[in-house]
């Protein structure tokens, strides 16, 4: 990949300047983006004629290719599409700058790492002003190494952390299924002997994956996100606490400070073995 990141960087070269950067995309109010900000028309034709579409094209094959940590910010990005603003192009200069520093870094999948599935479920508590949704985000790790992650808003409206956790933990249960299912059929039955286990961030939500309790601070919930109960009871998966600073997720659902990068890239990139 590393021809291809030169590419880019000579792709961008009369407006990037290439500068020191700490974490995939901007941190505080410069890392979130939302369609509810009008851009002035000049300033979007501006950026749209400098390239924009390119760029985040670019930016999305490498996330889905070799730079997971980077599927936040091409989120963000694509949000603005049609109507890029100079903040958004300068988020996406970071970006080119965070991949150049790390040119010769790859994903590394270990024989000796975890056989068996592990997932990472998060979900932000931040909506989008637009349309009131939050921002969840997966990784499901074999071998020591990203196999399948994911980075979106969610499908409907969070009415508190428990809900938008909730409501990720179904989405990131979805696609464990299909890993099994996927597994299965390759014949590798060893890797899904055991339920896959899914770990998250909030107590609440797990919980209400394995009891039936109703109440008025769940009742709300839609039926068809209780599929994660019935993951349980098959068997597929089991639900686990993670801390924030130990869960993977987190880089998938926020733009993570320069701490957490240095904490959890290691793990994410197969450097070290998740324990």
């Amino acid at each position: 990949m590393t021809s291809y990141f030169d590419g880019m960087v000579k792709a961008f070269e009369e407006h990037h300047r290439p500068k020191q950067v700490s974490t995939p995309f901007p941190t505080g109010t410069d890392g979130f983006f939302s369609k509810a900000t009008p851009v002035p028309k000049e300033e979007s034709s501006r950026v749209l004629d400098r390239g924009y579409m390119r760029l985040v094209g670019m930016l999305l094959w490498v996330t889905r290719n070799i730079a997971p940590e980077c599927s936040y910010g091409t989120s963000m990005l694509c949000k603005l599409m049609s109507c890029p603003s100079e903040q958004a192009w300068n988020a996406g200069m970071h970006m080119v700058s965070w991949l150049r520093s790390r040119r010769l870094h790859g994903i590394r999948f270990s024989h000796d790492g975890n056989t068996c599935p592990i997932a990472f479920s998060d979900a932000s508590n931040k909506v989008d002003p637009y349309d009131g949704k939050a921002q969840y985000g997966f990784v499901i790790m074999i071998q020591n190494g990203p196999v399948v992650y994911c980075s979106k808003k969610l499908n409907h409206v969070g009415l508190n952390a428990f809900h938008n956790e909730y409501m990720a933990m179904c989405e990131t249960g979805k696609h464990v299924v299909w890993l099994r299912q996927l597994l299965g059929e390759l014949g590798l039955t060893h890797m899904i002997h055991d339920p896959t286990v899914v770990y998250g961030a909030y107590y609440s939500a797990l919980n209400l994956s394995v009891e039936d309790f109703v109440s008025t601070g769940n009742q709300y919930v839609y039926l068809p996100y209780h599929y994660n109960k019935e993951l349980e009871k098959l068997r597929y998966v089991k639900f686990a606490k993670k801390a924030s600073k130990c869960n993977l997720g987190d880089i998938f659902t926020k733009s993570v400070v320069k701490k957490v990068i240095d904490d959890l890239l290691p793990y994410l990139y197969g450097e070290q073995a998740i324990s």
